[in-house]
């Protein structure tokens, strides 16, 4: 167990509560779990030291969860379950769910553009496509082992 786990698991962050965790975390979240204060976080993110990676979405930042298990040692199954769960074209509050955006801002960012991936206009409802919210996730797909 490294010196970042056993924080985490001091802190008594549950099992169930990081398998809850959105693909996307606010900072905020992510600095608690990392135990950084609001600012060092911020400060960590523009000086591109912070230890996981971190989207930029529209004005707002982002932490990716997967890639925050991962360096806190912890398995990222859950979120791949949940990804895997989803159809190939998903619906755009979805998605902004799935980033933790909010339903304004989300549709603000497809309107003008910014969506930090590709959105698809269907109607008059946008999609985003699976493929590259998990590539901008970084969740790969399930083992198949965890599939079954």
């Amino acid at each position: 167990m490294n010196d970042m786990t056993a924080r985490v698991r001091a802190k008594r962050f549950s099992r169930e509560a990081l398998a809850q965790l959105p693909p996307a975390l606010l900072v905020a979240d992510a600095n608690k779990l990392l135990d950084l204060t609001r600012s060092t976080g911020y400060r960590m993110i523009h000086e591109g030291t912070y230890p996981c990676a971190v989207l930029k979405v529209g004005d707002q930042h982002r932490v990716v969860t997967a890639d925050l298990l991962r360096v806190l040692d912890l398995p990222d199954l859950p979120i791949r379950r949940r990804m895997a769960s989803l159809p190939p074209a998903i619906r755009l509050p979805d998605a902004n769910e799935l980033l933790s955006l909010s339903r304004t801002t989300g549709y603000k960012l497809a309107r003008t553009g910014q969506y930090p991936c590709s959105v698809l206009r269907v109607g008059s409802e946008y999609r985003v496509r699976k493929h590259e919210l998990q590539r901008l996730l970084q969740v790969g797909d399930l083992p198949a082992e965890a599939a079954a």
